[in-house]
């Protein structure tokens, strides 16, 4: 996954070890590729020869500056000191706001560029399906991406149910993502520079998601080549490192979209004779023909109990994970079964687990 490299420039010292600080962050160093300069003879020496992504500064330019920027943008103390010829974000304010203006800006102005399309993108792409409702698609998916947050992965959920109930894990109330659908629809070569400003981060688990209004009549209108628009967005955005989309059990197109995306899909079967009729039924049929790998399938028993239903062995599923089930959680609300989890997670992650390389360059130019 390449970086954006994005140089600062400023005379004010106590700014840039500010920034400078905020940006070794291990999250925002996976996005950046950072240097800061607060001498104008170091800043020109070593930046000329060097194509770069970003500039960021509040120093007024000579002729003899380096040009060779994909996007110039002005620290602004406020929007009366920017030149005309260049966008400005205001310079005091929170850098994580900042920043995420900087993307926003960057990718309006170039999309995605050949620079950064150089670089072997190394996202995964992991879905949850199940043969019948109720089998347990979105906590199982939930447990994976908080045991993958808790490891640093940057993690993107994605919930493309009919109707979904993303709010009993996410309690915290969030700016509304509405507008995912708009762009979906209307404008979706946009998207990419919106993602920043639409997605919501869960302080409990730094799991990252769209605040999506229950709107089933919206989810019903999306298509699959959206829903693979979507997804290449949140890849493209180069901001995660595992994106997790729970799906309902119907096949409508966004369904099967998400699954041939997919790196990997988790098919949950609940410990009934009813969840894998209806799973055998689906697969016996052929139902996937729709260029979804069927090797990339995991399959997975929620909810196991002693022992299985009367002929529960005339069944052909190669069960990778057999997650119990647990009593005590018939007590406990949604969101205490996600944060309590120390098993599911990590089990599931096991069934797919490569090495991932995380690095991160950071360094402090003063001449």
């Amino acid at each position: 996954m390449h970086k954006i490299n994005l140089v600062l420039y400023t005379f004010d010292e106590s700014y840039a070890a500010y920034f400078s600080s905020y940006i070794r962050n291990p999250e925002n160093g996976m996005k950046f590729s950072a240097k800061i300069y607060t001498d104008s003879e170091a800043f020109r020496s070593n930046v000329r020869n060097q194509k770069q992504h970003i500039l960021l500064t509040d120093v007024t330019r000579k002729d003899d500056d380096p040009t060779n920027f994909d996007k110039i943008i002005w620290l602004a103390d406020d929007q009366a000191t920017a030149p005309e010829d260049l966008e400005s974000v205001f310079k005091y304010q929170p850098l994580k706001q900042l920043l995420s203006q900087v993307l926003v800006a960057f990718y309006e102005a170039h999309g995605k560029t050949d620079t950064l399309m150089n670089g072997k993108q190394k996202e995964k792409v992991i879905s949850f399906y199940s043969g019948s409702a109720s089998a347990g698609k979105t906590l199982t998916s939930l447990c994976l991406a908080r045991y993958l947050a808790q490891q640093g992965k940057r993690t993107f959920y994605l919930n493309l149910e009919h109707i979904h109930n993303t709010d009993l894990f996410f309690q915290e109330e969030k700016p509304s993502a509405v507008e995912v659908f708009y762009y979906l629809k209307n404008n979706v070569e946009k998207l990419i520079a919106k993602i920043e400003s639409l997605k919501s981060s869960d302080s409990l688990t730094n799991i990252d998601y769209f605040a999506l209004p229950i709107l089933p009549e919206e989810m019903d209108q999306i298509k699959g080549e959206e829903v693979e628009a979507l997804i290449q967005a949140l890849k493209d955005s180069e901001s995660y490192d595992y994106i997790i989309i729970d799906l309902d059990a119907t096949l409508h197109e966004r369904n099967q979209a998400a699954m041939r995306a997919s790196d990997d899909i988790f098919w949950l079967l609940s410990s009934d004779q009813s969840s894998f009729a209806r799973s055998q039924y689906k697969l016996d049929r052929d139902i996937f023909d729709e260029g979804i790998d069927k090797t990339k399938i995991h399959y997975v028993l929620n909810k196991v109990g002693a022992t299985m239903f009367e002929g529960f062995n005339d069944y052909n599923f190669s069960i990778e994970t057999h997650i119990p089930f647990r009593p005590q959680w018939l007590t406990v609300n949604e969101q205490t079964k996600m944060l309590e989890d120390t098993v599911i997670g990590e089990e599931l992650y096991q069934s797919i687990a490569e090495n991932d390389d995380i690095y991160m360059e950071v360094s402090l130019v003063d001449g």
